[in-house]
């Protein structure tokens, strides 16, 4: 690749004006519905959980940790694409900052999965809601949400951080790659 304005290429990638303005739209919008949609699944599974069981969270701690963990990791998800608008500079992708994007992303990805298989086991093996039924509804619903939102916020922040050249090039009114 060429030296564009003084930078070397190491350092910034040049993007399509289009999809640098997707970009900067996209990772707001990306992580704000990552962010209510985990809330609404929150409210949901509360909202069920009182109907079925008089409560809207399990009485234990562990029960509550292991249906908030989830949560959290899409919480946490949806901070890291939110903050994903400074690995741009202008309509130049800022290669350190989108590597550590990258890296923020897949730590989050990974705590989601461990998250959620402790809350799937932990609710197969221990009774949550006192009520002598250790695998409900609730549980899957929330978790299995939960992993779905996370994946898809996962695969939404990569697409934007880390652009193939395919993607670039539809983006592109002229082809530079």
């Amino acid at each position: 690749m060429k030296h564009y304005y003084g930078q070397q290429a190491a350092e910034y990638a040049p993007l399509p004006p289009l999809f640098a303005a997707r970009f900067r739209l996209g990772t707001v919008v990306t992580g704000v519905s990552l962010a209510i949609g985990t809330l609404l699944v929150l409210a949901l599974t509360a909202f069920i959980n009182s109907t079925l069981h008089g409560r809207s969270l399990p009485r234990s701690p562990l029960g509550t940790a292991m249906l908030l963990l989830p949560t959290m990791c899409v919480l946490g998800t949806a901070v890291v694409v939110l903050s994903a608008r400074r690995c741009l500079q202008g309509d130049y992708l800022v290669i350190a900052r989108a590597r550590s994007t990258r890296t923020a992303l897949a730590w989050c990805f990974t705590a989601l999965s461990v998250s959620c298989l402790l809350a799937l086991t932990t609710s197969a093996l221990v009774d949550l809601w006192s009520s002598h039924a250790r695998f409900g509804f609730t549980e899957l619903l929330a978790t299995f949400a939960n992993f779905a939102i996370g994946l898809i916020g996962y695969a939404a922040g990569l697409w934007y951080v880390r652009p193939s050249v395919r993607t670039l090039e539809k983006f592109s009114d002229h082809p530079i790659w």
